[in-house]
């Protein structure tokens, strides 16, 4: 079969592609998953440490207030050992450590009956100027902001709920023994909350900061702030611009993609696919090597479709030549037995026994060589189909044919055990050729010389040898000087077809007596 080259390089295999594909669509929901999970904390945490700083802040403006009162006599909790440990240090930052992920979602913060009585003078003078405070920033930061005095009690706030109770908070209870609490909490009773509207999980809590305000070492009271985290939507319409960049970078991607899943596998597939309808039409010639084929699978499926092209193109001009010389080789002794019997039909009891007995001889001379042609056609076209061992022992072959060719003296200058690229039944096949051929010249001597630098063997005889005038057409089928004594011009042709199934091929070297031929087996020709 002949080879079709198509040119190497190296070229993802196709599995590989596939599973970075699968991977890629695979990993895309779990990283959407990921990405909108760390969304909403980052966005919660943002809102905590928001929450923390101003709580620090109006924390300090209310002590701070509060000692320019010079309240001494104001009660207050003592701090707790964690809470004194805290402060003790030089700085103390509040990290934000609530995740939606650990983090318990409370229920809405109501504030509860208070304890009764009047407010201490102290707090009572600052719950206006703190009330207007928290009004005037809310508008800004869209936070809610309430203080308590040290058991809890709502003394200022930027809305409703002076003088209520906030003590059974954690929150704030964990604030008035001077630590800093943050709580997730519900905005609103599950079972009385808009579904509809409260789709997006951002929409459905809020974060709430206690914070100690501290007096000496005492907690005079605390400050509360709760807001609604930042939802995605908000997010998306605050980075719009951004986030359009990224989508017009996705897409260009995604083209990017495409292209090179058209590159490398849609376009090569769909032009192998019209090489193979031209190859199905009978196409000559045969189709040329893709400029482009992409992955490593479908350059060689192509490789393989270019080989499979050429090797029919070429069976069917073998075919159709083969053809013709058949006709053409038939034709004669067809006409000849036809000839013949017309005359002994025509003729009858007329014709001398002689020359009856000749057109009889001549119709069985033809119809022989008709037989012994359609043999060798026969035998051409089963060479083409052997399979079996890819080598055998050069030694043992000749061995064979000794008893086949008593007339012949063969010798080999080979070692024991010696192998060709050829199975038993093609280098019988080649030997018998070619000893046959040698004996119709009159060769009485043969020599097989095994030549292992060149990967080829010579045969040598000592026959009549060839002329220069036959020799250009020595291996054309159908060729021979023999035609009246039977020959039919197809052994070298089958010798040939042999070679050349296994790689090789056999050529004419020049030799001062008789005939010698080479046969080159670049497969396979070693020693055992």
């Amino acid at each position: 079969m002949p080879e079709v080259s198509v040119r190497r390089k190296w070229r993802p295999p196709l599995w590989l592609l596939i599973a970075a594909l699968v991977a890629l669509l695979t990993a895309l929901p779990l990283v959407g998953l990921v990405m909108a999970r760390l969304a909403d904390d980052q966005f919660l945490r943002e809102t905590e440490r928001s929450l923390i700083d101003q709580a620090a802040i109006l924390a300090a403006l209310h002590a701070d207030a509060l000692a320019r009162a010079k309240a001494e006599d104001l009660p207050g909790n003592p701090l707790s050992d964690a809470a004194r440990t805290r402060l003790a240090e030089d700085f103390h930052p509040v990290e934000p450590r609530l995740s939606l992920a650990d983090a318990e979602i409370d229920p809405p913060a109501e504030a509860a009956e208070g304890p009764g009585g009047a407010l201490h003078p102290d707090h009572e003078r600052l719950a206006a100027p703190l009330s207007e405070l928290a009004q005037s920033v809310q508008k800004t930061t869209l936070v809610g902001y309430r203080f308590t005095d040290s058991e809890g009690r709502v003394i200022a706030s930027s809305g409703e709920g002076i003088g209520r109770s906030l003590a059974h908070l954690p929150e704030v209870s964990a604030a008035l023994a001077g630590e800093v609490a943050t709580r997730l909490r519900y905005r609103k009773p599950l079972e009385t909350r808009d579904r509809i509207g409260s789709i997006s999980r951002d929409t459905l809590f809020r974060v709430h900061v206690a914070h100690p305000v501290i007096l000496g070492d005492r907690v005079v009271g605390a400050v509360q702030l709760s807001r609604t985290p930042d939802g995605l939507m908000d997010f998306l319409y605050r980075e719009r611009a951004p986030l359009t960049g990224m989508l017009a970078g996705m897409a260009v991607v995604a083209l990017l993609v495409g292209f090179v899943f058209w590159r490398t596998i849609s376009a090569p597939i769909h032009a192998l696919r019209d090489q193979s309808q031209e190859v199905a039409r009978g196409a000559r010639p045969a189709p040329e090597p893709l400029r482009h084929y992409g992955m490593r699978e479908l350059a060689e499926l192509g490789e393989g479709l270019l080989s499979m092209a050429a090797s029919l193109s070429e069976r069917s001009e073998a075919i159709g030549t083969y053809t013709q010389h058949v006709t053409h080789e038939l034709k004669s002794p067809v006409t000849t037995i036809v000839g013949a019997a017309e005359l002994l039909q025509m003729a009858g009891e007329r014709l001398e026994p002689e020359q009856r007995s000749r057109l009889l001889a001549q119709i069985h001379a033809e119809g022989l060589r008709m037989d012994a042609l359609l043999s060798r056609l026969r035998e051409l076209a089963r060479v083409r189909s052997f399979s079996g061992a890819e080598s055998c022992d050069l030694q043992a072959g000749v061995k064979r044919m000794r008893s086949a060719f008593p007339e012949l003296e063969l010798s080999v200058s080979a070692p024991d055990g010696w192998r060709v690229a050829l199975s038993e039944d093609e280098l019988e096949i080649v030997l018998t050729q070619l000893l046959r051929n040698a004996a119709e010249h009159g060769a009485g001597k043969v020599a097989l010389d095994v030549r292992p630098e060149a990967q080829s063997l010579i045969l040598r005889d000592n026959g009549a040898g060839i002329s220069p005038a036959n020799a250009a057409r020595l291996f054309d089928p159908f060729f021979t000087t023999r035609r009246e004594a039977g020959g039919t011009g197809m052994g070298l042709a089958i010798v040939v077809a042999i070679l050349e199934r296994r790689g090789g091929r056999i050529s004419l070297e020049d030799t001062a007596q008789g005939a010698a031929f080479r046969l080159y087996l670049p497969t396979e020709l070693r020693g055992a």
